[in-house]
């Protein structure tokens, strides 16, 4: 099988030509087809000369760029999508961009509506933009997707692509490549418990296999690819899997199902690339995989920047990822992970103080422990209630001193916001959370929607005012900076009916 991501600026015919291939929708909300425009991922496939090619298609508008990138991370090629009778627009150079940024190899260049203009000049101009760019276009095929003509020609094309991306299956358990499933979506089916969809990059599944999440022991309940259930499945494929002994509300967009084999999660990378030597913002955003984080940059006198993350992720060198300026709403840079929590200069002054001679009047002492137990408890239990402060009779049975706190929030462990604490990433679940509500929306609303308490929505919503996520109305209700500029009221659909689905409903979810 091989996965193939759409690209292109809304409105240039992206799931038209999803349909047309594969003869599904792939936009899965009502909202999504009420007002003809892709919000979140859509999912379909289909079978060309007799082999498998699931398409992600991905949102054109500009306000739903986090999930267009949530949709290339993890793949290896893309169907770049481009009008002939609209030109080059903003979307298409930020998605052509991020194409470039994450080092896609495959691309095939789809000129669409060619039966209202010809097409030959506006492919043109779509190659000479994404050579600048330094994309490699493998193909370009022009078609109308009113009248038909040249569809033939692109499902020819998409074989030869599917087929240049395709991995030869591995024969011996041995020699496969860890698992690293980034999770991009999450529900609970009636029956069968939870199940998360992703694109499998690499490594095989199987049934009954034990795998990680944010460091917890899961195993493999079930597998699913197009529409079929499995007992093993090879990368590249879309897959649905079901866990054992684990709530739908547990994982989330961004998390990652790992083997056992992988390499402890990175709280802190170093990162190369072309563009770094620009000055970056302080603060800006890593798109990776399906996650998208706020994260500090620093420069470093070797020319590389070093990132701290809000919390640790599964980082390995040679990843590729974008920095987005979430304000200009622009790529700023493709980087790639070169260095793997580095030494800090705490770290270094430690060493030092460990290789200097003891002084002799003095007992022999250990130095206290990164992560003492009670740290451990607190962060464990908050993996389960991200946004739910504990109280403070948990907090004294856990035992962990203020420095002790303090150590784990500066790992991005915890966030300590007005007199509670909370998950690491407490700010982008509750971002993500207030995303789905219609807007403008009340305090009450959005604490229901982060199932939390008034407690702790009122800090977090302010700090989310004070970071220009969301803004505060005069009534006192609240909206989302990228929403205001929607005049047409966009928001993301609810996605409250995605928890639970029954076994026809869930039909076709990993498409």
């Amino acid at each position: 099988m091989a996965v193939v991501a759409t690209a292109g600026h809304v409105d240039h015919g992206k799931s038209t030509l999803v349909r047309l291939l594969t003869g599904r929708e792939p936009d899965r909300w009502a909202e999504e087809r009420r007002r003809g425009l892709t919000i979140d991922l859509g999912y379909s496939w289909t079978d060309i000369d007799g082999s498998r090619v699931s398409l992600v298609d991905v949102p054109g508008h500009e306000h739903f760029t986090g999930n267009m990138l949530a949709g290339l991370g993890p793949v290896r090629a893309v169907m770049f999508v481009f009008a002939a009778d609209d030109g080059w627009c903003r979307q298409s150079q930020e998605h052509a961009r991020a194409i470039a940024a994450l080092g896609i190899e495959h691309v095939l260049l789809v000129v669409t509506r060619c039966d209202r203009t010809p097409g030959e000049s506006a492919a043109q101009e779509a190659r000479e933009r994404c050579t600048a760019l330094g994309i490699r276009v493998a193909e370009t095929v022009l078609v109308s997707g009113a009248t038909g003509a040249g569809l033939p020609d692109l499902r020819a094309a998409l074989g030869r692509l599917a087929q240049a991306v395709a991995l030869r299956p591995i024969a011996d358990r041995e020699d496969e490549p860890p698992v690293r499933l980034w999770v991009d979506r999450s529900f609970t089916i009636r029956g069968a418990g939870a199940v998360v969809t992703g694109t499998l990059e690499s490594g095989t599944l199987r049934v009954d296999d034990a795998l990680l999440l944010r460091g917890r022991r899961i195993t493999v309940r079930g597998l699913q690819s197009c529409d079929e259930q499995v007992e093993v499945l090879s990368g590249p494929a879309r897959v649905a899997v079901n866990l054992r002994g684990l709530a739908a509300v547990e994982v989330y967009r961004g998390d990652a199902l790992l083997t056992e084999s992988w390499p402890p999660a990175a709280a802190i990378v170093q990162v190369t690339g072309p563009e770094v030597g620009a000055r970056l913002p302080r603060e800006v955003t890593l798109h990776v995989g399906t996650a998208a984080l706020t994260v500090r940059t620093q420069r470093l006198p070797c020319g590389m920047v070093r990132l701290r993350l809000p919390r640790p992720v599964p980082l390995v060198p040679g990843d590729r990822a974008v920095l987005r300026d979430p304000g200009l709403r622009e790529v700023l840079a493709g980087v790639e992970v070169a260095v793997v929590d580095p030494p800090t200069r705490r770290d270094r002054r430690r060493g030092e103080a460990q290789a200097a001679p003891p002084a002799p009047p003095a007992p022999p002492s250990q130095p206290a422990p990164e992560a003492p137990d009670g740290i451990q408890a607190l962060v464990g239990w908050l993996s389960a209630h991200p946004l739910l402060a504990p109280s403070r009779d948990q907090l004294d049975v856990w035992a962990f001193t203020p420095q002790d706190l303090a150590r784990a929030a500066e790992r991005g462990q915890v966030l300590r916001l007005a007199g509670v604490v909370l998950a690491g990433d407490a700010l982008q679940r509750a971002a993500a959370a207030i995303g789905r509500l219609a807007q403008p929306f009340t305090v009450g609303e959005a604490a229901r929607a982060m199932g939390t308490s008034r407690r702790v929505a009122v800090p977090l919503l302010e700090r989310l005012d004070s970071t220009l996520v969301t803004r505060r109305l005069p009534d006192g209700s609240r909206e989302l900076r990228e929403a205001a500029h929607d005049s047409d009221g966009d928001h993301e659909p609810d996605r409250g009916d995605e928890l639970e689905l029954d076994d026809d409903q869930a039909r076709g979810i990993t498409s």
